[in-house]
């Protein structure tokens, strides 16, 4: 069965020229534009020649069976043509592309029941003839009938940046920005980052983009990839519906103007002018390694790992030692306790879990050294993203078995001394003592 996405809605195209008649273009699935391409006999037809043509969002899904974009180049040129999509929930998955009826190769195959719900990108060289009409179908193998899902299309110079999409839940555009704001904005534009913002913290918007671009550089570091997906942070007034204060979709950050405010008058003189948004990038990279059973704690850890390598010891002890102290005052009244909370009201059952596991994960990292979070995910993708098809009362062995792999001895032991339950879903054991 094809596992269902958050939301049934598709994108306007996004043009990377304002020409039609262009060889560079891109299509993205924008979950804020509610339109759908028609399906005939099976096929959906794209022309970018339309006004606003529309986004083909599904393969094998829907009775569709084939995608086809039509565009018009004037001249003799290479192009890079860049998907990136996911496949269902089970089965072997990929598809295969036709340039104006010449095979010009296949998608990688992936088996999704062995990592369901992951992103991936396919790049293939084009040559595109001079002065006719192109044709890209987009069709699978016979045998390949598994869902397909696509979240960008890019063609593009062959020497442009490898292809991100942005995250498909950002506004998209600062047109769109503005409509939801009810003013005038800004939206700073990086490599890895579109920062939205209101036209007067302008500045504010733009410092705040440089200091994200280098915790994105941190993050790649220690997650060993790029993100598939640009970031988008989005800033709106407090009790606006997009300013949720977290990270949804593939990399869209909502905060309100407030915290970009609180942002541009500490800025990196103290950890909680930056914190949240660090956590929730960090929160973005690991779900491509779906790092779930540890609530909060392993953003917290790498985001701690992160802001050590952007700021100077003072100001990163300042805000973090203070944060050892409750982990390590939480886990003392646990095993005074009998490793159980001893009272969730006052350590609500969520914040109870992550300073636990918090305060383990600084013990591990403390013996191993400034490489664990590295080499900790090295591992994750040497033993082929074991969390994406993990059980949910599976996860914490996982974590304890990578665990074992980088310090050489039994940690489902050790976990379990230290009081984790490796065989309940997290918040590990709450259900033992709820009343």
């Amino acid at each position: 069965m094809r596992f269902v996405m958050r939301y049934l809605i598709l994108p306007v195209l996004i043009f990377n020229t304002a020409a039609a008649y262009s060889s560079t273009w891109e299509l993205r699935r924008d979950d804020l534009n509610s339109s759908r391409p028609p399906v005939v006999k099976g096929t959906v037809n794209i022309n970018l020649e339309d006004e606003s043509p529309q986004f083909p969002r599904y393969l094998n899904e829907l009775g569709i069976k084939t995608i086809c974009i039509r565009f018009r180049g004037h001249d003799s040129v290479t192009r890079k043509l860049a998907l990136v999509w996911t496949g269902g929930s089970q089965g072997i998955d990929g598809f295969t592309i036709t340039v104006d009826e010449k095979l010009i190769g296949a998608s990688q195959s992936v088996n999704s029941e062995q990592k369901p719900y992951a992103w991936y990108r396919d790049e293939f060289l084009v040559h595109l003839s001079s002065g006719s009409e192109h044709i890209v179908e987009i069709s699978s193998p016979v045998g390949m009938t598994s869902a397909i899902e696509f979240a960008g299309i890019q063609m593009a110079n062959p020497e442009s940046e490898v292809y991100q999409p942005l995250c498909y839940e950002s506004v998209g555009s600062l047109e769109r920005y503005e409509e939801q704001l009810g003013a005038k904005g800004v939206v700073v534009k990086s490599a890895h980052i579109w920062v939205f913002a209101p036209a007067e913290f302008a500045k504010e918007a733009g410092l705040l983009s440089s200091f994200m671009e280098k915790a994105y550089s941190e993050m790649k570091k220690i997650y060993g990839m790029d993100t598939l997906f640009k970031f988008s942070i989005e800033h709106y007034p407090e009790g606006h519906k997009r300013g949720w204060g977290g990270i949804s979709g593939q990399g869209t950050i909502g905060y309100t103007i407030a915290a970009l405010k609180k942002f541009g008058r500490l800025k990196t003189s103290d950890v909680r002018g930056f914190a949240g948004y660090t956590e929730e990038m960090s929160h973005g990279f690991k779900a491509y390694y779906k790092c779930t059973g540890t609530y909060e704690a392993l953003g917290v850890a790498i985001q701690e790992e992160i802001v050590r390598r952007l700021v100077p010891k003072d100001v990163a002890n300042a805000f973090w030692l203070a944060e050892h102290k409750k982990w390590e005052d939480t886990y003392k009244a646990y095993l005074l306790a009998g490793k159980k909370n001893p009272d969730p009201e006052k350590y609500p059952w969520n914040v109870f879990y992550t300073r636990i596991l918090n305060h383990l994960f600084l013990k591990l990292r403390n013996e191993y050294g400034p490489k664990m979070w590295e080499d900790f995910f090295r591992a994750l993708r040497q033993m082929d993203y074991p969390l994406h098809r993990a059980a949910k009362t599976e996860r914490m062995k996982v974590y304890a078995d990578v665990f074992s792999a980088l310090f050489g001895r039994d940690m489902r032991k050790e976990f379990r001394e230290f009081g984790i339950n490796l065989d309940a879903d997290p918040p590990w054991g709450w259900e033992t003592y709820k009343k």
